[in-house]
C-alpha cells in the first residue's frame, strides 16, 4: 500500500485538497477487479501542521485525519499555501505558518518519499530547501513572488508539471488533477491512470500554464517617473512609439530609462510593449469576432507575420486555437470534429 499524505495550510485552496482525496479514492476503485475485493493501492490523509483544523480560502473548514507525527508517508502533497498576489508580507506571514513541517518533509525526503506541491505549495517546499538545484513551477500569477524570494531557484512557471525526480511541482490550483493523473500513472500504471481519466472524465494532462496567462506589468516599485510610463503605456500601447521617446517622457536619459525600466519591471520596454500588445489581441479574440488581420492591426502592429509568430511563442498556440479555446463570443461546435 502506497501512503499519501495531503498537507492542508491555511487558507489553503479546499477543493484542490479534497479533490486529491477524491481522486486517490478514484483510483482505488478503478484498481478493484470485478467481483474481487482487493486491498487498496492507496491510503491517502490529510494531515496539518499542528494537527488541528484549517479554514480554506473560501471559509470551509478542513479536519486532518491524522497527524505528522503517527504518520509515515510513501508520498507528501503539499497543498497551495497562500494568496501570492497580495503581496510580500502576507507571503511572509503564510510561510511562518508552515514552518513546524519543515523538519516532518526533510524527514519524508530522506526516507525515500517523492515530495510534491500543487500552485503556490512549491512557497513552502522552497522555504524548506527541498527546491535547491531543483527546478521549480508555481501559479503563474505567482510567479514573480517567487522570484523574489528566491532568487537562487530557477523556476519555469510556464510548465504546468515539473517532476526532478523526487521533487514534483504541479502549477496552477487545479492542476492537482493533472499532478493525480501522473502520479497514478507513475506509481500505480498507465492502465490505472487511464481508468482513472474515464471514470473522472478527464482528458490527457495538460502541458502548459502558457495560454492561460495573463500579463500584470508590475508597479511593485518606488519608481514614480517609470509608473507613469506604465500608466501612459496601457492606453497607448498601439501607439508608433520609440525608446527614446519614452525616455524624453519619463524626463530620463535612454540608457538610464531602459535600467530603471527593466529593474522597476523585470523587463526591458520592447519586451514589456509586446506584452501589452499581446494581451490587448487576446481579449479581442476573446470578446470579438473581428478577423485576426483586423486584430493585429488594431494593436499596433503593421507586420501580421511578425505578430503572429511573437504571439505563438509569448501564449504558447496560435491566435486561432486561442480563439476556439477562449471566446466567448464565437459559436461552439457541438459535435466532435
Amino acid at each position: 500500500m502506497i501512503k499519501v499524505a495531503v498537507v492542508a495550510l491555511p487558507y489553503c485552496h479546499g477543493s484542490g485538497i479534497l479533490g486529491i482525496m477524491d481522486f486517490f479514492a478514484a483510483a482505488n476503485f478503478c484498481d478493484q477487479s470485478p467481483g474481487f475485493p482487493s486491498d487498496q493501492k492507496f491510503d491517502c490523509q490529510i494531515v496539518t501542521v499542528d494537527g488541528a483544523p484549517v479554514i480554506t480560502y473560501s471559509g470551509v473548514s478542513i479536519t486532518p485525519t491524522t497527524t505528522c507525527d503517527s504518520y509515515q508517508p510513501d508520498l507528501v502533497i503539499v497543498g497551495s499555501a497562500m494568496e501570492a498576489v497580495l503581496g510580500d508580507r502576507h507571503i511572509e506571514r503564510s510561510l511562518a505558518r508552515s514552518t513546524p513541517i519543515h523538519e516532518w518533509l526533510w524527514n519524508a525526503f530522506r526516507r525515500g518519499a517523492t515530495i510534491a506541491s500543487v500552485c503556490t505549495g512549491s512557497f513552502v517546499l522552497a522555504e524548506a530547501g527541498l527546491l535547491a538545484e531543483q527546478v521549480a513551477t508555481t501559479h503563474w500569477r505567482a510567479a514573480s513572488a517567487f522570484r523574489r524570494r528566491f532568487p537562487d531557484i530557477r523556476l519555469d512557471a510556464e510548465q504546468l508539471l515539473i517532476d526532478n525526480g523526487q521533487i514534483i511541482c504541479a502549477g496552477g490550483a487545479t492542476s492537482f488533477i493533472d499532478l493525480c493523473l501522473y502520479l497514478v500513472e507513475k506509481l500505480g500504471s498507465p492502465s490505472l491512470a487511464l481508468a482513472c481519466s474515464k471514470l473522472l472524465i478527464i482528458d490527457a494532462r495538460r502541458s502548459e500554464q502558457t495560454p492561460y496567462m495573463s500579463f500584470y506589468g508590475s508597479k511593485a516599485h518606488q519608481d514614480e517617473a517609470i509608473e507613469r510610463i506604465q500608466l501612459w503605456l496601457e492606453t497607448h500601447y498601439a501607439d508608433p512609439v520609440s525608446i527614446d521617446e519614452l525616455a524624453s517622457k519619463a524626463r530620463l536619459g535612454t540608457r538610464t530609462f531602459k535600467r530603471r525600466f527593466k529593474e522597476a519591471t523585470g523587463e526591458t520596454p520592447l519586451h514589456y510593449i509586446q506584452h501589452l500588445r499581446v494581451e490587448a489581441a487576446k481579449h479581442q479574440l476573446e470578446s470579438t469576432q473581428r478577423q485576426t488581420s483586423r486584430i493585429i492591426w488594431d494593436v499596433g502592429y503593421e507586420d501580421a507575420s511578425s505578430f503572429r509568430r511573437l504571439f505563438k511563442r509569448t501564449v504558447g498556440c496560435t491566435m486561432e486555437q486561442y480563439r476556439r479555446r477562449f471566446s466567448y463570443v464565437t459559436p461552439r461546435l457541438s459535435t466532435i470534429q
